[in-house]
């Protein structure tokens, strides 16, 4: 069984390849499946993932930043970049989330291989209670490059690697050799270029369970 790991795309400059994120998507329509760090993550009709300004509850559904309804069941159109235990880590519209499968299809013995790091998938994803949950998941396709862009936030820096933030879930991302990245990254929500590297096992031993991208830009 293989794993996605995330490994900084080693560029001119190195850490040039970080800079502020920007939010938007004011005048959208969708429905809320994250919270971080102030904003929200909201999927739209075509399941690409788009970062909100606004104060609503997971599940709420929203015209620009007003509620208007709920929801119960989404679906997110993305790449699979990592899996941590049962929670998948998609990449949609540069955002990454964290999705649980309580449910353990994955462990069951008639479970489908998982899907491997770079796979487009759309995933069936329920919301009850404020929580979300992977119902099923269809591969839809395979990225045609070796690397993606995506915003994350910085947790830790260390020698050669960096911890980033996904509503709540920890993942480290290994850094080119030779580079460590300045502490003052830490608390900040950056871009970077990342590659995709499948050469691991799934990390089973878990963290805190809580798009092209898969999705392409802004719908």
């Amino acid at each position: 069984m293989k794993k996605g790991i995330v490994t900084l795309l080693a560029v001119a400059g190195a850490v040039a390849a970080f800079w502020p994120a920007a939010g938007g998507a004011s005048g959208f329509n969708g429905v809320v499946v994250a919270k971080q760090r102030g904003s929200l993550l909201v999927v739209s009709p075509a399941g690409a993932l788009h970062e909100v300004h606004a104060r609503a509850t997971l599940g709420a559904r929203l015209i620009g930043t007003t509620v208007v309804g709920r929801a119960t069941h989404v679906r997110i159109h993305g790449i699979v970049v990592r899996r941590i235990g049962t929670t998948l880590i998609l990449s949609s519209n540069r955002h990454l989330i964290a999705i649980p499968n309580r449910a353990g299809r994955r462990l069951a013995d008639t479970a489908p291989a998982p899907t491997a790091p770079g796979a487009v998938v759309n995933a069936d994803v329920a919301i009850a209670n404020g929580k979300l949950e992977e119902e099923d998941e269809d591969e839809v396709g395979t990225v045609n490059a070796s690397t993606l862009t995506i915003q994350a936030t910085v947790k830790a820096v260390a020698a050669g690697s960096a911890t980033v933030d996904v509503q709540g879930q920890s993942v480290t991302v290994p850094l080119p050799a030779g580079l460590t990245l300045p502490a003052s990254l830490v608390g900040q929500t950056v871009t970077l270029n990342v590659a995709l590297d499948d050469e691991q096992g799934d990390d089973d031993h878990g963290g805190h369970h809580r798009g092209h991208d898969g999705g392409g830009d802004d719908d």
